[in-house]
């Protein structure tokens, strides 16, 4: 391995050169950049294809050649780059350990995302774990920010993820990839036709001597094995409206300590864990083309297995589980003139089962019916009104639901709209949190509240704004409780009531056919107040600014661009602030012919120890990887 100095002085030497080189050989071509879109469709928001100009709701929609010219290295990543996203990890790009797991976090309510692939629910234990999804097969991705729970039901606290897998068109064609870099690896391979793409891939990542950042924030110098996965995928085109996806990941790594820092009960313990985490998401889905119904059956599969090396008699930690959902959906959507109608069911059953305490095993069911109703007004002005009834059959306590949703669109012209979007949400507790040492059954409640929110939209000279208004009002935030000072055991409690008042501003310019560049800013004041103390007080839970930019420059076939986030005025815990977080990236991509491609990406310029969650787990330092590709 290169030394980081050396390594990093020669990359940057070598972009630069080759931005010169590359540059100079096209520097008066005037082709127009790669298709970019300031008005994208999205499908999501209302179940039905709407421009984003006249949806009702935040969106954000990242494209497959928005990864492509960024460079992001998982969905995750993708995601995570978002202005109103504070997603958290436990390392670079959502680095799982078992059931310590990345999840994507919306205006600061963690675990109250609801993370889709091509509409399949894919949250598990109300965690949404991105690791298995190959970024090759991504489409598109929509966030959708607010009230959801009407249309998606539970889980959609803070807002919605579905990420579009690509579906098979054109002719037959093979592309195999390799990427290298100082931390990560991979090669793969992807074939496609008119009727399947079919996708294979390995993926290693190197050890890491120092984790996380100790001392500051945390009592032990954690230190992390090699790890590996295996993937693959399948999306078939079985008819014109029917299709099928199938996408599968094994792997394992390794975490322990350098120290033996964790003192209990006047003994020092050091740790030493193997995970090993299988996964498959697949579903059918059906999209009638002239009778307006849209149907899928999916499924969801995990099994994390954690090992502790290091414990009195070693063996298998008592987190390990098996986990699996089944789901079911169906949706009629009625034009009735100008007005439109969408009804629908819902059907899910989540299942778990320790590995461990065989015992503790226990499933949910879902079932759900939900209407929507657009009626349009004027050209000017639309409202629309949405109801879910939901009941949920559950091990301890079963609920029944009613989630109303309440949104309108004035169209001030062409160009500008203004919408408001009203909604409750509704949560239960994990389906395994009964079976905690100290979390007795029937002591957690279901977490529940309103969104409201409102903004506008406007489109003018290649050029787009937004700009929104948001207040999120919840009851019985769950979390965790504070450490045992005997045994550093957690168990799951509710934190109390969450309140989060925010604006997020975001403005596009595409300047020329070279240039084109993202300014997004929040601001929010994500908060809890904790019932159980004498003196409740309001205590920040999460980060308050907020700040996603990029830029990027085409040129025939070159295109180089930088990415940004930083998060600040984060949360205190555990006796300290949580530092700044500024992530810098540089990716550049060029075409050495139409079949060959080489992507050189840079990322965490700043080399910043950049905590990816409270905890004190870091992102990568500065790391590179290169990537070629090549098209038969």
């Amino acid at each position: 391995m290169l030394k980081k100095g050396t390594s990093k002085s020669a990359l940057m030497v070598a972009l630069i050169t080759g931005n010169v080189i590359w540059g100079g050989t096209v520097v008066h071509a005037e082709e127009p950049s790669q298709a970019f879109t300031l008005d994208p469709m999205v499908v999501t928001a209302q179940r039905t294809e709407t421009r984003d100009l006249d949806t009702p709701a935040t969106t954000n929609i990242i494209t497959e050649q928005n990864i492509k010219e960024a460079g992001y290295k998982n969905v995750f990543d993708a995601i995570e780059h978002q202005v109103g996203l504070t997603s958290t990890g436990y390392g670079d790009a959502g680095q799982d350990f078992g059931f310590s797991s990345g999840r994507t976090v919306i205006r600061g309510y963690d675990r109250g995302t609801l993370v889709m692939v091509d509409g399949i629910p894919m949250n598990l234990k109300n965690y949404n774990s991105l690791d298995g999804i190959p970024i090759d097969m991504v489409q598109q991705i929509e966030v959708i920010k607010g009230a959801a729970g009407t249309l998606y039901g539970s889980e959609a606290m803070g807002g919605v993820v579905n990420i579009i897998t690509k579906r098979p068109s054109g002719k037959t064609q093979v592309k195999v990839k390799g990427t290298v870099g100082n931390y990560y690896k991979d090669y793969g391979v992807t074939y496609s036709d008119d009727k399947f793409i079919v996708s294979a891939s390995k993926e290693y990542s190197n050890s890491l001597k120092h984790s996380n950042a100790y001392p500051e924030g945390s009592s032990t110098d954690w230190w992390v094995g090699k790890g590996q996965k295996n993937r693959a995928a399948i999306a078939a085109k079985l008819t014109d409206e029917i299709g099928f996806n199938f996408i599968y990941q094994d792997g394992n790594i390794t975490r322990g300590s350098n120290n033996d820092a964790k003192k209990v009960e006047n003994k020092y313990t050091r740790y030493d864990y193997r995970y090993d985490d299988k996964r498959i998401t697949t579903g059918l889905t059906y999209d009638g083309k002239d009778n307006g119904i849209k149907a899928m059956i999916g499924y969801n599969y995990r099994r994390t297995e954690g090992y502790d090396f290091a414990a009195a008699t070693p063996g298998p930690v008592s987190s390990s589980a098996d986990l699996s959902s089944y789901i079911g959906d169906i949706q009629k959507t009625w034009n009735i003139g100008k007005n439109t109608l969408i009804s629908g069911y819902s059907l899910r059953r989540e299942n778990y089962e320790n590995l461990v305490a065989k015992a503790n095993k226990a499933h949910r069911t879902s079932n759900a019916v939900y209407l929507s109703y657009n009626n349009v007004f004027s050209d000017k002005f639309s409202a629309t009104v949405g109801l879910r009834g939901e009941i949920i059959d559950d091990p301890v306590k079963s609920e029944r639901i009613l989630n109303p949703q309440f949104q309108t669109l004035y169209k001030i012209n062409d160009t500008t709209s203004w919408y408001i979007n009203i909604g409750k949400a509704f949560q239960m507790p994990t389906v395994d949190s009964y079976y905690g040492k100290k979390a007795a059954a029937g002591t957690l409640k279901p977490e529940e509240g309103w969104t409201y929110e409102t903004g506008i939209k406007k489109i003018f000279n290649d050029k787009s704004i937004k700009f929104a208004v948001y207040h999120m009002d919840f009851e019985n935030k769950i979390g965790w409780s504070a450490k045992d000072p005997g045994t550093g055991e957690q168990y799951a409690i509710n934190k109390g009531d969450f309140r989060n008042t925010g604006v997020e501003a975001e403005f596009s310019h595409r300047v020329s056919n070279k240039w084109r560049y993202t300014l997004g800013v929040g601001y929010g004041n994500p908060k809890v107040k904790d019932p159980s103390t004498k003196n409740p007080q309001w205590i920040q839970d999460d980060g308050r600014i907020d700040i996603s930019a990029s830029v990027f420059y085409s040129i025939n076939k070159l295109t180089s661009g930088l990415t940004y986030k930083y998060l600040g005025d984060r949360e205190y815990y555990s006796g300290h602030d949580i530092p700044s977080r500024n992530r810098l990236t540089w990716n550049t991509s060029y075409d050495l012919t139409k079949n060959d491609n080489i992507t050189l990406t840079l990322n965490n310029l700043l080399d910043r120890d950049n905590y990816s969650n409270r905890y004190g787990n870091l992102d990568l330092p500065y790391n590179w990887r290169i990537t070629y590709t090549r098209t038969f």
